[in-house]
């Protein structure tokens, strides 16, 4: 089964953002769902990337989609994983993850990422549902590429 990854550092909604796309309640812990859209993927929430020796190591390797949540303006972390991301072959979507606590929506810190990384930056709120039909077309249009 394809797998799409969802990468960034602890508390940045990686797990709020696994169930805003699959419409699920926030109600059970698990590490891995599935999705429907274009293709049934495998969505694989990850430990942190700033938890050392985490699983998101071994997860880079196997992704065919990377969703890298970036939440405050200290992204070196993330921008280091987005370069090992496609190294090891996956197509990355850079996410702004909890826009609703931006008061732009994380606009600013879109236009910083994408002028740093030059990557395309989706703003997305797991609170409001803002971004997230967006994002669920972004990873199907990356997905029927493959």
């Amino acid at each position: 089964m394809r797998q799409v990854g969802i990468f960034g550092k602890r508390k940045s909604g990686k797990s709020a953002l696994m169930y805003a796309l699959t419409r699920h309640k926030v109600n059970a812990t698990f590490k891995a769902m599935e999705i429907s859209g274009v293709t049934r993927v495998m969505l694989v929430d990850t430990v942190g990337v700033d938890v050392e020796g985490s699983t998101a190591e071994k997860s880079a390797q196997t992704v065919e989609v990377a969703l890298m949540l970036i939440c405050d303006d200290s992204f070196e972390l993330e921008l280091a994983w987005i370069s090992k991301l496609r190294k090891a072959g996956s197509s990355v979507i850079v996410v702004i993850s909890q826009a609703d606590k931006f008061t732009d929506g994380g606009l600013a810190l879109a236009a910083a990422v994408e002028e740093v990384s030059g990557l395309k930056t989706l703003c997305v709120s797991s609170v409001t549902g803002a971004g997230v039909v967006e994002l669920d077309e972004e990873i199907n249009r990356r997905l029927a590429k493959e």
